[in-house]
């Protein structure tokens, strides 16, 4: 089981008293140190939607929800309940997937076009050679398909960045991507998820992804 969750941060007041049962106090502080208003609205927003999600599927915990990280960064529940949570923010929007088995999602703004110096770092020689074979109008939402998907696995597999961009590869297959450990040969589905804003991309990896969730717009 996989559920995705979506919402727009912007114009938003998450100070109000209706999100309070969503909104940690330590949230509130450290959003508080973020200069930029976009910043602090990403951040709160991230919260509230995790909590209202877990609201949601029934989630048998105390909100707002804690967590507990691994040395990596990875957020578990720290109270078990039978649920992994992992969730994602861009320009005005935040997503989280709520799953019973290891999940991760990710969502990009496609607003800028990516420079030459990161399409080499996230892309490796062969994925970069499928990019530059792509039409010069499919080139930057192809580019955010790897990052997103490889965002997504990473997520899920708990490592983030941490683990070396060389170490598996990616293939686009339509509305999804394989994503292929080199060592040990071990193979991973990504599915992109149908996102009403054509301007950002989404992509969410798990232990069961047949077909791509829907997401659930809040």
């Amino acid at each position: 089981m996989i559920r995705v969750f979506s919402m727009s941060v912007n114009g938003k007041d998450f100070l109000d008293s209706d999100w309070t049962p969503y909104l940690s106090e330590e949230r509130k502080r450290a959003a508080a140190r973020r200069r930029q208003t976009d910043a602090r609205q990403q951040y709160l927003g991230a919260e509230a939607l995790v909590n209202r999600a877990l609201e949601i599927v029934g989630a048998d915990v105390r909100l707002p929800a804690r967590f507990v990280r691994t040395p990596y960064g990875k957020p578990y529940l720290e109270t078990q309940c039978g649920f992994f949570v992992n969730w994602s923010h861009s320009g005005e929007y935040a997503v989280c997937a709520v799953s019973d088995l290891e999940v991760g999602i990710d969502i990009q703004e496609m607003s800028k076009t990516p420079g030459e110096r990161l399409i080499r770092r996230i892309l490796r020689p062969s994925e970069y050679e499928e990019w530059e074979r792509e039409p010069r109008e499919k080139q930057t939402e192809t580019f955010y398909r790897y990052w997103t998907a490889k965002e997504s696995f990473l997520k899920m597999k708990g490592t983030g960045f941490y683990a070396p961009l060389d170490s598996f590869a990616v293939r686009l297959r339509g509305d999804g991507a394989s994503v292929r450990e080199l060592k040990g040969n071990t193979e991973y589905v990504c599915r992109f998820l149908p996102f009403e804003d054509p301007g950002y991309l989404a992509a969410v990896c798990g232990e069961d992804m047949e077909t791509a969730p829907k997401i659930e717009y809040l």
